[in-house]
């Protein structure tokens, strides 16, 4: 068994190749993709997109929560967006848009178009402000954008059909035929 290595360490203020030289500093690229936006972007985020998230909202008489919840996000980023004090990322404004284009339950034939206006438009409102979303990122909101659709289908199903006068229907038992039992017992 070899013997451990002993670990090096270096005087504070020195870099991993023993250099004094401080780290590069942050361009204005990475300043602008991480961390509380400056005041005076956070007074421009807060009349443009802040302004259109609110407008859009009211449009459809949503609440900060609701919006949220129809966008798989937690109520506390749609308040930050609107007070300007987060950047956006492109994902965010699709789902912002996909929430806002229609109201829940309803399907008009021209959604797509509403949702691609409403998206264009949030995100000329976000300006240079718009993050790009990382793959990792993106994956997440699609996945919590998916989550909260199911979660909003599930409630809406029962309430539409309280509406309409439906009842649900049953499953009627049916007797498998004699081949396809053999074909499913097979392939266990």
């Amino acid at each position: 068994m070899r013997p451990r290595r002993a670990a090096v360490t270096r005087p504070p203020g020195l870099g991993s190749s023993g250099s004094s030289h401080a780290a590069a500093p942050v361009t204005p690229v990475a300043a602008r993709t991480r961390g509380i936006p400056a005041p005076d972007e956070q007074a421009r985020l807060r009349g443009s997109l802040g302004a259109a998230l609110r407008r859009a909202r009211a449009e459809r008489r949503l609440s900060q929560r609701s919006l949220a919840a129809l966008t798989g996000c937690h109520p506390r980023t749609v308040e930050r967006l609107e007070a300007g004090q987060i950047r956006p990322t492109t994902a965010m404004v699709a789902a912002l848009a996909h929430a806002l284009a229609v109201p829940p339950g309803c399907s008009p034939p021209g959604r797509r178009e509403q949702m691609e206006t409403l998206r264009v438009e949030l995100a000329a409102a976000a300006g240079p402000s718009l993050v790009p979303s990382t793959a990792g990122g993106a994956r997440r909101r699609r996945r919590r954008l998916r989550k909260a659709r199911l979660a909003a289908s599930a409630v809406a199903v029962p309430i539409l059909r309280a509406q309409h006068g439906l009842r649900p229907q049953r499953q009627a038992a049916r007797e498998v035929p004699p081949d396809v039992a053999r074909a499913v017992r097979r392939f266990r």
